[in-house]
């Protein structure tokens, strides 16, 4: 098994940009999945889903054990968007996102076309 060198320049590309700027590596890693390396929306989406899930854990765990999380301000938040997330899965279950409409509704959200 081979390692594309452009999928290591890519991730190193997008994590000196998120450690320079903070921005969200999602905003930078789905468009380079499905613009560059021509990854289906939906895998593109849930496999930057999957590595920020990962290295967030971590982070979470850093930051919770130095005491440089605000837990009021992080309940406050996730009051909106747990409900908000448990709904769009709960209508994202019953839609087709594998197909070609699906595709289409992704890149469109995620601002990679003009569909």
């Amino acid at each position: 098994m081979t390692v594309d060198p452009l999928y290591v320049l890519s991730g190193f590309f997008v994590g000196l940009l998120v450690g320079q700027t903070g921005v969200g590596g999602g905003s930078l890693m789905t468009p380079i999945l499905v613009l560059l390396f021509g990854v289906h929306p939906a895998t593109a989406v849930g496999t930057d889903l999957l590595y920020a899930a990962a290295t967030k854990s971590a982070g979470t765990l850093v930051h919770g054990m130095n005491h440089t999380v605000d837990w009021r301000i992080t309940g406050r938040l996730a009051t909106g968007s747990v409900p908000t997330t448990l709904l769009t899965l709960a209508i994202l279950a019953h839609v087709n996102m594998g197909g070609p409409a699906g595709a289409r509704v992704i890149a469109l959200i995620s601002g990679l076309c003009c569909c």
